[in-house]
């Protein structure tokens, strides 16, 4: 998910639908943008998933987390993911920047926000924007052997 700004309460419903279609979750990735919102409901997601890893990054309107990092490097189902807001790499006028980092980086899926906007784009790597929550969006990645699936959701 990404792009909660402050909502949290927002959060805790949108996540309610998604685990009615997904049961359990093996990981929780926040792309910026409500990083408090993010780190305020390790609770709540580890009480529905008690051994969840919780991958989150800062965005451009996170100034209350300065410990939070920019971007991040995960390890995750035979892959490697790379995670960022987006602003650094100007995803709202283009891709390519961010597509050549996570190259960069040796990951094949990068997980980004800022946007607004649910996008899936093929590059030299997958991108995946599960557009705002704070709209009702998230996306939901499963990857098995490295091979990725993904849903990217929106609930009104």
């Amino acid at each position: 998910m990404s792009d909660s700004h402050g909502d949290a309460t927002g959060i805790r419903w949108l996540l309610s639908q998604a685990w009615a279609r997904t049961g359990n979750v093996d990981a929780y990735f926040h792309m910026g943008d409500g990083a408090m919102d993010f780190l305020s409901l390790e609770a709540f997601l580890h009480a529905h998933d008690a051994e969840a890893k919780l991958y989150g990054v800062r965005g451009n309107c996170d100034y209350y987390a300065p410990d939070v990092p920019n971007d991040r490097v995960v390890a995750f189902g035979g892959t490697r993911l790379f995670i960022t807001h987006g602003h650094y790499f100007q995803v709202k006028s283009t891709l390519t920047l961010l597509d050549e980092e996570a190259e960069a980086q040796e990951c094949t899926i990068a997980l980004y926000g800022h946007t607004h906007r649910p996008a899936m784009d093929m590059g030299r790597t997958l991108m995946i924007n599960p557009g705002s929550a704070m709209d009702g969006c998230l996306a939901f990645l499963e990857v098995n052997e490295g091979k990725p699936r993904v849903q990217l959701w929106c609930f009104s």
